[in-house]
């Protein structure tokens, strides 16, 4: 009936699979989850490895790095039933009727569960990332929570052509509204755990707007897709590129010590991608 499907990497997923067994055997429903590891660490298989000892879960272990597109992919292909739930791995649902939540709305064809922060500010310099996902993830649809069928991802897969990190999420509900397909939103939120440092987090955003410039200039997203390219383009048709280019080199030491503080300021994150973006389109 139900198949639960998480890519891991370099992550202990028990808790999370240990949690989401719990509650599938609650509702007395047929299922499986699929862990599959996109080869982690040593240290972090060595304790995945325990997801096999539990019913109806299996954890396997890929022998080469395939990425995130690919490896959902191969989940969705290698799912026994028609209703799949997507999970990051570093999540937590945030009730106990998380699944049954899920279970009486099978008659969607895709669901976006959200995300939510923990309850318990972290310290800095992990603060930046928690007030991202409070402010900015719960607002917009991505792949570390949500349900379709089988059939359609099958029809509408993840871009495997995106080797780096970000935006494949946001590349693959673009294409399945452009073919047709509602997403409807379900408040049933999951926990976002993993809590970065802020200069992880700030590595895996610059990556990732590498990878947005790549879809954009190969045609796959444009203005509609991305606030950054959005408000990008109206700087650079009024001529402000190169000012706020001066303005993103002067003051990159000081927004670099206020997202490591106790205080970052999203509004100056949102000033460093876009002074970051603007770099790396410099011809």
């Amino acid at each position: 009936m139900l198949s639960i499907l998480i890519p891991t990497y370099n992550y202990n997923s028990v808790t999370l699979v240990t949690e989401l067994h719990k509650q599938c055997n609650d509702s007395g429903i047929t299922y499986e989850i699929l862990v599959f590891d996109d080869d982690s660490s040593e240290k972090f298989k060595i304790v995945n490895r325990a997801i096999n000892n539990l019913s109806n879960c299996t954890y396997k272990e890929l022998e080469l790095n395939i990425g995130r597109s690919a490896i959902r992919n191969m989940l969705a292909k290698s799912a026994k039933f028609d209703n799949l739930i997507f999970l990051d791995c570093d999540v937590l649902p945030k009730s106990n009727d998380f699944i049954s939540t899920y279970l009486n709305n099978l008659d969607k064809d895709i669901i976006y569960g959200s995300v939510t922060n923990t309850l318990e500010k972290p310290q800095k310099p992990k603060r930046l990332r928690w007030l991202y996902t409070k402010k900015r993830e719960q607002k917009s649809e991505c792949s570390s929570n949500f349900y379709i069928k089988k059939v359609i991802i099958l029809q509408n897969t993840f871009d495997e052509s995106i080797d780096k990190y970000g935006y494949e999420d946001v590349l693959f509900f673009s294409s399945i509204k452009k073919n047709g397909f509602i997403i409807s939103s379900l408040n049933n939120p999951v926990i976002h755990l993993d809590n970065e440092s802020a200069s992880i987090f700030i590595n895996k955003v610059e990556t990732s707007l590498k990878t947005l410039k790549e879809l954009i200039d190969k045609g796959n997203l444009n203005e509609t897709n991305s606030k950054i390219y959005y408000y990008y383009k109206i700087i650079d048709s009024c001529g402000l590129k190169g000012l706020l280019k001066l303005f993103f080199k002067t003051l990159n030491p000081l927004m670099i010590k206020n997202f490591n503080s106790s205080s970052p300021s999203l509004f100056l994150f949102d000033i460093y991608r876009l002074g970051y973006f603007s770099i790396i389109n410099t011809k």
